[in-house]
């Protein structure tokens, strides 16, 4: 008889004879799992269920059509019709089903009962089946907790002390509020003699129920906790081991340091690190989170990420696991912040894009934000987002290997650092004979009030000997290690606590020491030994990932049904070589030690990694999704294909990874504007490393071969790497190379056939144009780029050519013929049924240039007209960006012109904030120096000089000329106003 399996008390699955059964659609399985919990169901009922608002005939046919899908990926007749309305489970089968076994009455039947019914399972457009899995899940979860607590009863009275922890931390975890389990817990632990993780869990209960419900425990938990405390301040023999101590054996005085460093925390309420360092495997990480899990009893919030060798050169990586518990705990406690911070932060942390579209944010940032330093937006807005989330609570976030961690990040870091009133702890470390790569950062910590540093060394002869004896009582006396045999251990592990450890788990596993050779990388392959080949195999996938592998990925690559992979990552979790890692929304895993995922990566042959590596970044590729957050597979894409010598590939991405940080529209009006991208025109590289990633991508270029570089493919991405390099160089004021990589990408364009690149190109050559105040340069591109445009049926670009053109006869002072193509441009973009955000930002820019005709005709009140219908536009079709700062500087001109000083300088200030906001150099000179000469004629010579200053510094960067004469106008201006006032 065929044996059916239905699993619902956990992440649902349907098997045939342990062979997983993947059902088509979610209806489809909505009806399976619906008639596996009620063994039979009506038609009607059925269609109602899931079809209800579909015309009666449509539901029908649904229903009929899902009905054979089910038998169709079964392969056999798992469900029978009786009469013509009646739907059951085929009585042929065995049918396991999880949640008839825990409705039964056996002993055990609780431990069915793995995750709440149907966990992760949800129908679209089913909203009473939706109702009845809710009402479903609630009834199964009442029934658990009255199992659990009649399993909890029988416990106590045999007096199971293993059951009543695991039932009452069970009870716990459905219910925080149940407080007579926690009183079980206390008291478990105490009969153990864990005294201090009773008073814990007594705190814990404490803290949670003053926040949520503003009351204190029960007069029965506060006596427990009372009594327990007594019993804990009795004087304690020499030998009673410390908090933490059973775990971390010889760490005594350093655990006695981070005591030290967290009193001094919550005493003072400031930023401040712990930086612990020693060698690999030396117990640096399980001393931290012993000690987090152990000795931060406060319940503050704490962020837990890692730093990759493979990833320092990606900015920003190790913040990502950080920034997705951010949102999590901004959404959950609906904390307020401002619109400006999220999207700032969204560019780089796309999880904040919900945020955006949630009512998380307010409308205004608060004064202060910015300062005057060059690409400090994202910084400021981070440190802001932590002072609210700290207003009410310290945070901790506890960072590995931080000697891994990219520039950028470190900047975070430091910045945060820098606000001494911010309650905010970082645990970090740092791997031995790597303390020069954080030299600079170290020097800015020495003087800081809260800077611990923990040095961990490897045990000494003695203290290993200690070590081994007190670990190996559990050993038989004949498998116990005498003294040649400790030394021996000392001798090949040179007292390094992973070595040990494993040394110690070989010997207690082993039935022949003397099988072990005397090198320690037998040790680890000893270890290996006890598995089956295909569990070797699936360890050898995961040692491919250099942090984390999601459950589903890794059942995708392997060969093995999921029901195998499941359980072979079952047994790797239980031996201690894997370990789970929840990521929110999906499960992962993880070595539970680097030294082993680097063994078993490098015990590999090299050809097979090389084909695994490619095969993992294929199934990568799949994932991708063409939004936003695919920038964050770009990284692993890169790693698998570089490892997998798939230098196509891998030239793609990393394409793909320089458009997305370096794709700054810095043309004055970009063609694509959304309001989420708007942080990425902040530049976080500095140009040499920007430069540096060309010659990277100019390197793997020359690797590949002839045929693959004639491919329309590859001639693509070469194109858009010179298109891309062109821009930075430009923007960065290098006009002669950038001009001549713009051109040599217009070449290729042409030749290829590829047209839209091509006039993206001459456009290209137009900004430079502008931004050179070289009119020629612009006809001649101008006039190039709409001839093609025209002949090749870009109609979409003629729009933004006509206001360029525009620009140009507004450069020539053809005020006339200006303002008729502009009206023109303005009018093509009207015609059109629908209007997109880029035409919204097209016709605000035509606007701004009508506004700009004005002021040269000095027609002052036309000119602050159209000023403010291009905010206005703008703001209206929430396409809000950099142009805005733009608009109110010409409004602030135009006010200046009319005398009304207040107004000026208020256009100003606000031009200045989407400055500073988006760290962009177009006009800002302009506004700098208008407010220079605002507050010359204040007689505020400091804050004229500041300002003077900051306009001839982005004037000079920007070397246009336009700008230049301004700057240097305003300058003798600012030195003629002071002088009447001296």
């Amino acid at each position: 008889m065929l044996v059916v399996t239905v699993t619902m008390l956990d992440i649902p699955g349907v098997s045939l004879d342990n062979r997983p059964v993947k059902l088509p659609y979610r209806k489809a399985e909505a009806v399976f799992y619906y008639l596996a919990c009620r063994q039979k169901a009506t038609r009607d009922e059925l269609m109602h269920l899931l079809w209800g608002d579909f015309p009666e005939e449509t539901a029908r046919k649904n229903l009929r059509n899902a009905l054979y899908k089910i038998r169709k990926a079964f392969d056999e007749e798992v469900l029978i019709a009786i009469g013509q309305s009646e739907i059951r489970l085929n009585p042929n089968f065995q049918w396991v089903i999880d949640v008839e076994q825990f409705n039964g009455d056996e002993p055990e039947a609780w431990q069915h009962y793995r995750q709440e019914f149907l966990r992760g399972f949800s129908v679209k457009d089913a909203v009473e089946f939706e109702d009845w899995m809710l009402a479903e899940r609630q009834r199964l979860q009442q029934q658990y907790l009255r199992k659990l607590q009649y399993v909890l009863k029988n416990a106590q009275q045999s007096g199971d002390q293993e059951i009543m922890l695991q039932v009452a931390e069970e009870m716990v975890l459905q219910d925080p509020f149940d407080e007579k389990a926690r009183r079980i817990l206390m008291q478990v632990y105490a009969d153990r003699g864990e005294a201090h993780r009773a008073i814990q869990e007594f705190e814990s209960v404490t803290a949670m129920l003053r926040e949520e419900l503003g009351i204190q425990p029960e007069a029965e938990t506060r006596k427990l906790a009372e009594t327990l405390q007594k019993q804990r301040q009795e004087p304690a023999s020499p030998q009673k081991p410390t908090v933490g101590e059973k775990r971390i054996f010889g760490r005594q005085r350093e655990w006695h340091q981070l005591e030290q460093a967290l009193e001094t925390f919550r005493r003072q309420q400031q930023s401040g690190i712990v930086v612990v360092s020693g060698e690999a495997g030396v117990g640096k990480t399980m001393l931290l989170e012993t000690f987090l899990e152990e000795a931060v009893t406060d319940h503050f919030p704490i962020f837990q990420a890692n730093c990759y060798q493979q990833e320092e050169s990606f900015f920003l990586k190790p913040w990502q696991p950080v920034f997705s518990r951010l949102a999590d705990l901004i959404e959950t406690e609906g904390i307020q912040l401002p619109r400006q911070w999220l999207a700032l932060i969204a560019g780089q942390f796309p999880i904040f894009e919900t945020l955006l579209n949630s009512d998380k944010g307010e409308t205004e940032t608060p004064m202060g934000l910015y300062d005057s330093r060059p690409n400090q937006p994202l910084m400021e807005a981070v440190t802001g987002i932590f002072k609210k989330i700290t207003e009410n609570r310290p945070v901790v976030i506890f960072f590995e290997d931080i000697h891994w961690m990219d520039r950028v990040s470190l900047q975070l870091m430091q910045r945060l650092l820098q606000e001494s009133r911010l309650p905010l702890l970082f645990l970090t470390t740092v791997r031995s004979g790597y303390e020069d790569q954080l030299a600079a950062f170290m020097a800015t910590l020495v003087r800081r009030p809260l800077f611990q540093r923990v040095s961990l060394a490897c045990f000494n002869e003695k203290e290993t000997f200690q070590w081994v004896q007190e670990a190996s009582r559990r050993l038989t006396e004949t498998h116990r290690p005498d003294e040649t045999t400790c030394r021996q251990i000392f001798k090949e592990t040179g007292g390094n606590p992973f070595f040990v450890a494993e040394y110690l788990y070989a010997l207690q596993h082993q039935t022949q020491p003397g099988q072990l050779t005397p090198k320690a990388q037998d040790i680890l392959r000893s270890r290996l030994c006890e598995f089956s080949q295909e569990t070797r195999k699936l360890l050898e996938l995961v040692s491919l990932f250099f942090h984390r592998v999601s459950l589903n990925l890794l059942a995708d690559l392997t060969s093995e049904d999921e029901m195998t992979t499941l359980e072979m990552i079952q047994q790797l979790i239980q031996r201690g070589m894997l370990r789970e890692v929840d990521d929110g929304h999906k499960i992962s895993m993880a070595f539970n030690h680097e030294k082993f995922r680097e063994y078993v990566y490098q015990q590999q042959p090299p050809v097979k990694r090389k084909l695994l590596h490619r095969r993992v970044g294929v199934q990568l590729e799949k994932q991708l999704t063409g939004s936003t957050g695919d920038v964050l597979r770009y990284t692993d894409l890169i790693h698998h294909f570089k490892l997998g010598g798939d230098h196509r590939q891998t030239l793609k991405y990393t394409l793909a990874y320089l458009n997305a940080y370096l794709d700054y529209y810095h043309e004055l009006f970009p063609s694509v504007m959304h309001p989420r991208e708007l942080s990425k025109q902040s530049l976080l590289m500095p140009r040499e490393e920007a430069l540096l990633y060309f010659e990277q991508v100019e390197d793997m270029l020359t690797r590949l071969e002839p045929e693959d570089l004639a491919e329309a493919e590859v001639q693509s991405w070469k194109i858009a790497y010179f298109h891309v390099k062109g821009r930075l160089l430009i923007r960065e004021g290098d006009y002669h190379e950038g001009v001549s990589t713009t051109r040599n990408m217009i070449r290729l364009a042409e030749e290829t056939g590829n047209w839209r690149y091509a006039v993206h190109g001459f456009q290209q050559l137009i900004n430079y144009g502008i931004q050179t105040q070289q009119p020629e340069v612009m006809r001649v591109n101008l006039e190039a780029a709409m001839n093609l445009a025209e002949a090749r049926g870009l109609t979409d670009r003629v729009p933004v050519l006509l206001r360029l053109q525009g620009l140009y006869l507004l450069i020539q002072h053809h005020f006339d013929q200006a303002e008729s193509v502009l009206e023109q441009a303005i009018e093509t973009v009207n015609k059109m049924p629908e209007k997109h955000r880029h035409q919204v930002v097209h016709v605000a820019a035509c606007r701004y240039y009508l506004g700009e005709i004005m002021r040269n005709r000095q027609q002052w009140g036309e000119a602050i007209v159209h000023y403010q219908r291009a905010i206005t536009e703008c703001g209206e079709q929430e396409a809000r960006h950099h142009s805005i700062a733009v608009f109110h500087t010409g409004m602030g001109q135009a006010y200046y012109e009319m005398n009304r000083i207040a107004d000026a300088e208020r256009s100003l200030q606000q031009a200045l904030e989407h400055f500073r906001a988006f760290d962009i150099y177009w006009r800002r000179s302009i506004a700098n120096a208008y407010m220079a000469l605002i507050l010359a004629e204040k007689g505020d010579g400091k804050q004229a000089g500041h300002y003077l200053q900051e306009a001839t510094r982005y004037a000079e960067k920007l070397q246009n000329p336009y700008e230049l004469g301004v700057v240097k106008r305003v300058q003798e201006l600012v030195h003629q106003r002071l002088s009447e006032e001296s």
